[in-house]
This record gives C-alpha cells, structure tokens and sequence, in this order.
C-alpha cells in the first residue's frame, strides 16, 4: 500500500516524477488522471490541483504491468517499464527470461478464470505484481518460463485462493484447450487409452521444460517426467514453489479424460527430489470403458 501520510501535494510531485520518468506522453494522461485534456494539461503544468491517491498510482502500474509498490518506491526496472509504455507488452522481467520452455497458452485457462471469478481489475493486479503486462496474454504462443507458472500460483496463494480452489485451476484447462486442433482431437477420444495415446503424443504443444517417457503395458499407463533444475536457478531455490506446480501437474493429468466428456482419471504419483532434478512416475489405471 502506498504512504497514506504523505500529502496530496507530495503523492502528485511523485507522480508527475513518474510520468517523466517513464517517458509516458502527455496525450495519455486521461487514462491517468481521468479527467479531460485541458484539466490533465493544467494540472500537469501546476495550474490547477487535482486530488491525487493510490488509484491514480494503479492505473500507472496497470498502464506499464510493474507492481504498485515497486513503482512508487522507484525500485522497478526501468528499462522494462519503457518498453512497456512504447508498447513492448510481451517483453518480460529476467526472472522470466532465464529457461523459456513453456508456451503462455498452457496457463491461459487460468487467467481465464481468474478474470471470470474475480473480475478483470483482480486479474491484472495479480499480474502486475509479478512485473507482467495484462496484454500478454494477446499472444499466448509466446514462451516463457517455469518459473512464471509458479510464481503465478504463488501470487494467487497470497491473495486468498486456498488449496481446493488452487487445485480447481487444473480442471479448467478446457477453457483454453476445447478451442484449439489438440483439443477437438481429445474430444474424438472413445475412452481412457484414447485420450492417453493423445496425450503422449502432444507433450510439446504445452513446454519442453519436462523429459516424458511413456509406457502402455496391459490396461496400465505409466508416465515418467523428469524436470532438470540446472536451467531454472529461481524455480530451484523455492522448494515450495516445485511442490506446489507438481500438486498443480498431478491434477491435471487426471483430467485430460473430461476433454472427451469421460470422468476425471487420477494415477497414482511416485514422486523423486534430488537437488538437480525432480523426477515423477504416474501410473493410470486405463479400461476400454470409463
């Protein structure tokens, strides 16, 4: 939150600061300020007071995808901030940079729901906070890394979404997913091995971060996934983040079936943490009928 005890007079120098800061051009203060041209102009110029407070310094964060906080106290990159004001909304924090290995698309189901239950102001500020542009999601074939994806289940976490309804996210996948080729082909799907033999087929359509071996032995589908940790150093030094995107790629494993309108299937999980790799082992259980 920004310093409430700080006058208007101080919150409007800081903001002006900003602005200049960021290079943003005068023509764009009324998404600002929200006031018409001639106001914004006046006030830009100290000829008229316009009570400035924390929802003028949100929209300037919403504006350039750089947390609140961070803007306010001048700890934010630059650099990034420009890009984002000359219209770079793809371009991402270093923290994202390092391993890109994923497409956007695989967590687009749930910045879907976010904005469905929660409402699109909540959804920005959740992106916001982890330096990412709203508009990212335009170009969801854009890659980005792992440790996005569990930064993202973090910062919804610390703004109130228990553990049930963190788990809930892998279920909607259908909200991304029934739209595209790979989803229409899951839907064709007869019964469990259908849709298993899809997905085994289609790993790369979500990252490459992952090493998959699969196995179908009987009625039996056995799963290996092996994420090296040498190109993800942030994702490696928060143990609880990996626990809690493994929870997340449990779940959803489970329910690729309900693409195909068949009932959730969930393997068991045999999990393995070594300091340079986290290795899984599912097996599902498959039959000819659900």
């Amino acid at each position: 939150m920004l310093n409430n005890d700080l006058s208007d007079n101080s919150e409007a120098q800081r903001l002006r600061e900003l602005i200049r800061e960021l290079g943003l051009p005068l023509r764009r203060l009324p998404e600002i300020i929200h006031s018409n041209r001639e106001q914004c102009l006046s006030w830009w110029s100290q000829h008229n007071e316009i009570s400035i407070n924390e929802s003028h310094f949100s929209r300037l964060a919403g504006l350039v995808g750089i947390d609140e906080n961070k803007l306010y106290s001048g700890k934010y990159d630059h650099h990034l901030a420009r890009r984002r004001i000359l219209g770079d909304y793809n371009s991402l924090p270093h923290r994202y940079q390092e391993g890109q290995n994923s497409f956007l698309r695989t967590s687009s189901h749930i910045f879907r729901y976010i904005v469905l239950t929660r409402g699109q102001w909540f959804a920005d500020q959740v992106l916001s906070s982890l330096d990412v542009s709203p508009l990212i999601y335009q170009n969801t074939d854009q890659m980005i890394n792992l440790t996005y994806f569990a930064d993202l289940l973090e910062a919804l976490s610390k703004k109130g979404f228990t553990q049930r309804e963190l788990d809930t996210l892998a279920s909607v996948m259908f909200l991304s997913l029934q739209e595209t080729l790979l989803g229409q082909r899951f839907e064709e799907a007869e019964n469990f091995s259908d849709v298993y033999s899809i997905l085994a087929k289609n790993f790369s359509y979500f990252d490459s971060n992952f090493e998959y071996k699969s196995q179908f032995v009987g009625k039996k589908y056995v799963l290996t996934t092996t994420l090296p940790l040498d190109h993800h150093q942030s994702l490696k030094k928060t143990p609880a983040n990996i626990q809690r995107l493994m929870r997340y790629r449990h779940i959803l494993l489970a329910w690729f079936p309900h693409l195909a309108g068949l009932t959730p299937l969930f393997p068991t999980a045999e999990p393995i943490q070594h300091s340079d790799f986290v290795r899984t082992r599912y097996e599902f259980t498959l039959s000819t009928t659900p």
